[in-house]
């Protein structure tokens, strides 16, 4: 079984994506728990700019386990060559970021900002990034955690799918 590869990618890689990566697994497991179905689908993150090895900041692991979602084990990497190469799907939480990946690696044509993925003209937000936390108060990363799980909630079915054709299912 062929593995759809998802990447999302912030700046450090230790806020915005590594929750990301987190409300994702959350629902692949749900779907595996409450529909008995396997999601062929590898889910990590990487930075722009991001230091190897750090742990994810303090809030965004206190409020992913408010949510029961542990990032205990997340340690930040850079976005990379092979990253981008392998990743059937890269979605940013800023244009900077698509820019960023674009600008580096011009082959890439599977990364989209995660609030424009699969939106369509009059649909698209007029604004397409997902906040920075960093520094800020925990209000802040509740409120971009309850922003990102909307925005990845909208389109885990057509991930799930996309996962599937890879896959042959």
């Amino acid at each position: 079984m062929r593995e759809f590869v998802l990447v999302f990618v912030c700046t450090g890689n230790i806020c915005r994506s590594p929750m990301a990566e987190g409300i994702m697994k959350d629902i692949v497991l749900d779907e595996v728990d409450q529909l008995h179905r396997v999601i062929p689908i590898l889910i990590s993150s990487a930075g722009t700019h991001a230091v190897t090895g750090s742990p994810a900041s303090r809030y965004a692991v206190e409020v992913s386990t408010e949510h029961g979602i542990s990032l205990n084990f997340h340690r930040s990497k850079p976005i990379t060559e092979p990253i981008v190469r392998n990743a059937d799907l890269i979605l940013t939480m800023e244009k900077n970021h698509t820019d960023f990946i674009k600008r580096n690696w011009p082959f890439c044509t599977t990364v989209f900002e995660l609030k424009n993925f699969a939106r369509e003209g009059s649909d698209r937000p007029l604004n397409s990034d997902v906040p920075d936390p960093i520094g800020m108060d925990i209000d802040v990363y509740v409120d971009v955690f309850d922003e990102l799980h909307t925005e990845i909630t909208r389109i885990a079915n057509l991930v799930f799918s996309m996962a599937g054709k890879k896959s042959g299912n």
